[in-house]
């Protein structure tokens, strides 16, 4: 993970909201008071509390703090894979094999040791821990409890979870599955709280919606983007009707393999099926990808969005490897194969995420440390045009 983008380690700054909101709001405004406060439709309990720890150290190195509690979030799903709650998802080579899969979907650079990503790596997780085995133990009660509670309390992922969970209810009916739909149940009525409190805020451009637009993002920036490394969807055809036709083919083929997880595969894939397509129908029709054009329109663009497309791509990939299996037709272990093997030379091509542009943080942490109290300071996060302000206390 360290490898995919060394300059978070190397060379730590805040990125967008890990600074503008949730430490700028930490800073001025108090832990405790920024903790219960909405943004952009739903509360951030996680990312928020990281933020309140990283007042505790020098602010040369909240960047770094964030950026470590952010990579550890984001590898906790890679690790839940390999316990033997999971084991019902196979083999441990096999889940070996989706955890590093996993830790290698492109195109993520968005949410790649951010803390304002960490709530789609939580969503993850929280995913992994509604369809493990129940827990033996009380130690795993709590974990259980602390990860759907942060999870639920960090996004609007538990609208999503709900349906999963009671798949899972249905099919095992233990105490523990209900303990667990329950948790998802009360972070759907705090999302639409979440909702209720800062609809105003959310960007009311249309969406443009249009059956070529949605195969295009279906077909580039979900599907192309995992089994080649990058959207490079524009590049099959100098004729855009070649590329629109292309896009509702590739398109109806995905659709094909998704219903046919639903229809022959396990109960966690299912559930994984599930979750993906509803987080992915939910990005399309409520997006906040532009403030002056159609939605749709820059969601096309290759780059661009890629927290939308993170969970469908991870369900994508544990369908090619469950696709892999024995029991399924010779013909169709043959796709799968074909496919992880363009996936895997498309990850290690596009490992490497672009370094984030240099905005000399250590200089301005120097000036805010020798700043007098009231005195203010704005400093430049990335991407590029952000910046946060920051009132010395």
């Amino acid at each position: 993970m360290y490898s995919r983008r060394p300059d978070a380690i190397r060379r730590p700054q805040f990125y967008a909201e890990d600074g503008t909101i949730f430490y700028q709001q930490a800073y001025q405004n108090g832990a405790v008071v920024s903790l219960f406060h909405p943004y952009n439709g739903y509360f951030h309990v996680m990312p928020r509390i990281a933020a309140a720890i990283s007042l505790l150290f020098p602010f040369s190195s909240a960047p770094i703090f964030l950026a470590l509690i952010a990579l550890a979030v984001q590898a906790a799903p890679a690790i839940f894979l390999l316990s033997d709650r999971m084991r019902n998802l196979g083999s441990l080579g096999l889940r070996c094999g989706l955890a590093a899969l996993y830790l290698a979907i492109p195109g993520i650079e968005e949410i790649h040791a951010t803390i304002t990503g960490v709530q789609w790596h939580l969503a993850v997780i929280a995913f992994l821990v509604v369809i493990a085995e129940s827990p033996g133990s009380p130690a795993g009660q709590i974990f259980d409890i602390v990860l759907l509670t942060l999870a639920v309390t960090s996004g609007p992922f538990s609208i999503f979870l709900l349906l999963p969970a009671l798949l899972v209810l249905a099919v095992r009916r233990d105490k523990w599955s209900v303990v667990r739909l329950s948790m998802c149940a009360g972070g759907v009525v705090l999302a639409f709280v979440g909702l209720l409190l800062t609809a105003h805020s959310r960007p009311q451009q249309p969406l443009g919606a249009s059956v070529a637009g949605f195969s295009r993002i279906v077909a580039g920036q979900v599907v192309l983007r995992l089994v080649q490394g990058h959207n490079r969807l524009d590049h099959l055809s100098p004729s855009p009707a070649v590329v629109t036709a292309l896009s509702v083919v590739i398109t109806l083929l995905t659709l094909a393999v998704v219903l046919y997880g639903l229809r022959r595969g396990t109960l966690e894939l299912r559930a994984l099926l599930l979750y993906g397509s509803l987080l992915l129908a939910a990005a399309l029709a409520f997006p906040t990808a532009s403030t002056t054009t159609y939605q749709w329109i820059p969601m096309q663009v290759p780059g661009a969005a890629s927290r939308y497309w993170y969970i469908p791509d991870f369900a994508l990939i544990a369908t090619l490897i469950w696709m892999l299996g024995a029991q399924r037709p010779a013909l169709i272990r043959v796709i799968a194969t074909t496919l992880i093997c363009m996936t895997l030379y498309g990850m290690m091509k596009y490992w490497r995420f672009p370094a984030a542009a240099d905005l000399h943080f250590p200089t301005y942490a120097r000036q805010f440390e020798n700043l007098a109290p009231r005195e203010r300071l704005q400093i430049p996060v990335n991407p590029p045009g952000w910046s946060m302000t920051l009132i010395k206390k």
